[in-house]
């Protein structure tokens, strides 16, 4: 479920937070109704994680929770990906396929970065959530699907329905519930709750005893800002419990930025580094944080061990 999703069914007592306790407060409420939601909120956040609660809380729990991130997919195929297509459809196209909808029947649909649909696919959007009815690619015969569609997005989607980069239709017909997720430096009281669930969650998955962080660990954590929220602390303890073989977490194996604007992502804004050079260093650090342990660094950058590979031969990593 997620450390979001953990806690939107724990309740709101295991947060410190107000704003945050509110937000789970209506989810739980939300959940129980077939609304479509839009989760918006900074990358990092845990929209997904609550896209699943309310999928996992809800009278749908038992049929397919289903996600598409569209800005994993090229604008050409993300319409194959979510309607299906029919064989012969395009080079290609072997056999049938059937999309990520039909797939979700009877269950939740998550359209994560909504806003990266091509004005066509969002014309075929607007149809199902209308009509919950589409064809597939090259297709003639009208598929109907019983569906709960929720989206998410990092972006202004209201902007860009005012600017006309976003149809402001399907916009209004996906706000129907808006939840929007609040950074972690605006819940940094939430942040030692948040952190335990994370490391007991590492340890159920890897077996043991869950680690746990110090008083002086904890009060770094709650000094820096995280600007890659829930997503980046994940990162940053999972390094910690690689690297660190103690039960307490002490505060040097903790990886987090200085939060006094001479990071390399300052630097990075002065100019002083390219994007391929701050992810050579980041790759570099993790691998020294990892001590070389390949499967390891991996997991931490959220990547397969062949991609590590290959982007360790492109900065000549050894």
């Amino acid at each position: 479920m997620g450390v979001v999703g953990a806690l939107a069914a724990a309740g709101p007592p295991l947060l410190r937070s107000e704003r945050m306790a509110r937000l789970l407060e209506v989810a739980r409420r939300v959940a129980q109704t077939d609304a479509n939601v839009l989760l918006t909120g900074e990358s990092g956040t845990g929209k997904g994680s609550l896209a699943r609660f309310l999928h996992e809380a809800s009278a749908r729990s038992a049929g397919p929770f289903v996600t598409i991130t569209c800005a994993n997919i090229p604008g050409e195929l993300l319409e194959s990906e979510l309607f299906g297509h029919e064989k012969g459809a395009f080079t290609g196209a072997a056999d049938l396929r059937r999309g990520r909808f039909e797939q979700a029947d009877r269950g939740t649909i998550l359209i994560d970065g909504v806003s990266e649909l091509a004005p066509g696919a969002q014309a075929k959007l607007l149809r199902v959530v209308q009509e919950k009815a589409f064809e597939r690619l090259a297709g003639t015969r009208t598929i109907q699907v019983d569906v709960r569609i929720l989206a998410s997005t990092s972006v202004d989607l209201e902007a860009l329905a005012a600017s006309g980069a976003f149809r402001s239709d399907l916009y209004y017909r996906l706000n129907v519930i808006r939840l929007d997720l609040p950074p972690l430096r605006e819940r940094l009281g939430d942040l030692p709750d948040l952190a335990d669930a994370m490391l007991r969650e590492m340890a159920e998955r890897d077996g043991g005893e869950p680690r746990r962080l110090g008083a002086a660990a904890l009060d770094r954590m709650t000094q820096y800002d995280w600007p890659g929220n829930l997503r980046e602390m994940r990162n940053v303890l999972e390094s910690a419990v690689i690297t660190h073989t103690g039960a307490e977490i002490p505060p040097e194996a903790l990886a987090i930025g200085r939060g006094d604007g001479s990071g390399p992502i300052a630097e990075a804004l002065r100019g002083r580094y390219s994007l391929s050079q701050l992810e050579e260093m980041y790759i570099r650090e993790v691998l020294r944080l990892t001590r070389g342990r390949r499967a390891a660094a991996a997991k931490i950058l959220g990547i397969n061990r062949k991609t590590l590979l290959e982007k360790r031969k492109r900065y000549r990593i050894p």
